[in-house]
């Protein structure tokens, strides 16, 4: 038996059919409400707490770094063998084997130019030897400081006050008895960056 309502035109089964579907409707009506209305307390709690946020920008000098003197080995006898000659960054000469046999001894020195009181990193690397010796163990010297191994990874330092400074480097000739009379001069890198 199908019951018709007289004043809609509509039966009973389609009646339950419409409330079923207009509960869902408030229920999704009531989600959508409540989520808009979080949205904006959401919203509204931001925008009455700014935070200013600080963008910290420095400008530095661009590092420049001047040879000033060589490395010098000065005189050194043909036999050397496997014997090893050291110039410390202060000019200190080991001899071992007695292979100086004159000429000038002395550390590299540079002068180093960069925006005073920042870290820097300063690296010795890429030793090009020559025929009869091979370079290694450098050792640095950064304004008067402390000797310290700058080959490898580097080591750091702070710029001088000033900008200015100077650079010492020593390096350890080891000799590998292949040594013939003439000029054998070599070179390394030297590397300074800020950190």
């Amino acid at each position: 038996m199908i019951c018709v309502d007289i004043y809609s035109g509509m039966n009973s089964i389609e009646g339950l059919n419409m409330f079923r579907t207009s509960s869902r409707m408030k229920s999704f009506g009531a989600i959508l409400g409540s989520t808009v209305i979080g949205l904006m307390l959401a919203t509204g709690v931001d925008a009455a707490n700014p935070e200013p946020v600080t963008v910290e920008v420095t400008f530095v000098d661009p590092i420049t770094i001047t040879e000033v003197n060589a490395l010098q080995f000065g005189l050194l006898d043909q036999i050397l063998n496997l014997e090893t000659i050291t110039i410390d960054p202060d000019n200190t000469l080991t001899d071992v084997g007695g292979i100086v046999v004159g000429g000038t001894q002395g550390s590299a020195d540079l002068t180093v130019t960069a925006t005073g009181g920042l870290l820097i990193t300063i690296l010795v690397d890429l030793p090009v030897a020559n025929t009869g010796y091979t370079l290694g163990t450098f050792i640095c010297d950064y304004d008067l400081g402390a000797d310290t191994a700058c080959d490898g990874v580097g080591y750091t330092e702070t710029t001088a006050a000033g900008g200015t400074a100077n650079l010492r480097v020593g390096v350890t000739l080891t000799g590998n008895n292949l040594a013939v009379p003439g000029v054998f001069n070599g070179s390394f890198r030297v590397t300074i960056s800020y950190q």
